[in-house]
């Protein structure tokens, strides 16, 4: 994990969304410190403005308490909040936790029945900072 190469498209949307003067910041299942060395190791720590672990909360995502405990910590309100995930579970324990939702659907993907909807639908990273530009959309 630690070294695992980002989207190519990485850095380019993580530059557009702060120059939209968005914050950015990571929240995964992995240890802060595999984290920080994955995207040091990417070329991305320095465009992030955090990397939060969900061991810091004490539960997995898609629990609703992981993205609670990242928005305490930066002092975002949940409607402020925009989580973007290449997986649908992802946007359903944001979604519960209040906060709108990106889905990167890659490949047509499409989130499974059952599942909240995601507030914007991209079919690529790059796409992201344009539709939080634009307003909702699927």
């Amino acid at each position: 994990m630690r070294e695992l190469p980002p989207h190519p498209d990485a850095a380019e949307a993580i530059g557009a969304l702060r120059e939209a003067g968005l914050g950015v910041v990571t929240l995964t299942n992995n240890l802060r410190e595999v984290a920080e060395d994955q995207m040091r190791n990417a070329g991305l720590r320095d465009l992030l403005d955090g990397v939060y672990s969900v061991h810091d909360a004490g539960l997995l995502k898609p629990a609703p308490e992981t993205y609670q405990h990242v928005l305490r910590e930066t002092g975002t309100a949940p409607g402020d909040a925009v989580m973007i995930a290449a997986h649908d579970w992802d946007v359903a324990g944001a979604a519960a936790a209040g906060m709108r939702t990106v889905l990167i659907a890659r490949n047509g993907e499409i989130p499974l029945p059952g599942h909240p909807e995601p507030t914007w639908t991209v079919p690529s990273l790059r796409a992201t900072a344009g539709a939080l530009t634009t307003g909702p959309a699927r």
